[in-house]
């Protein structure tokens, strides 16, 4: 088992991704991918 480096939960390793040089569990990954990604323009 790992830890993710921002929310500390308990993961398995293959649930484990790397963003940004830190190790982050999935919902963390996506969080943060959304969070990077440019937001869409109205109409």
């Amino acid at each position: 088992m790992a830890k993710c480096e921002k929310c500390g939960v308990e993961v398995s390793t293959e649930n484990l991704y790397e963003v940004n040089g830190s190790k982050v569990c999935e919902d963390c990954q996506l969080k943060m991918a959304s969070s990077l990604s440019p937001s869409q323009p109205c109409g």
